[in-house]
């Protein structure tokens, strides 16, 4: 009975450095933290892996996770996303999911952004 206990302590005991140790798979990260990347990490729920502008594919295309709004403001600052489609700014840009091209309206054909 005894050695039950002494293997259950081991066992418990080898757990626990392994967790400190052996690094955990990539999980979710918070505003300002880098993100997507050859790795994939996440971010946290209600933000959005922001990638530099023009940068629309790759594997390795890593990012930085911003809060994504609820309320967008109405100002007028088009922005071409990479699913070439205008929004009226960023922050309806990044409230659709949608990688940033470049400043301005989409050179043609573009759709206009709907909103949902």
């Amino acid at each position: 009975m005894r050695q039950i206990h002494y293997f259950a302590a081991l066992a418990a005991v080898g757990l626990f450095i392994s967790a400190a140790v052996v690094p955990s798979p990539a999980g979710a990260v918070g505003v300002g933290k880098t993100c997507d990347g050859f790795v994939g990490i996440k971010c946290n729920k209600g933000l959005f892996c922001d990638h530099k502008p023009g940068l629309c594919k790759g594997a390795d295309v890593s990012g930085k996770c911003v809060k994504v709004s609820k309320i967008c403001p109405s100002l007028y600052k088009p922005v071409c996303g990479c699913d070439n489609e205008d929004y009226p700014n960023d922050c309806e840009r990044i409230k659709a999911g949608a990688q940033k091209k470049h400043d301005g309206k989409c050179k043609k054909p573009s759709r206009p952004y709907k909103k949902k």
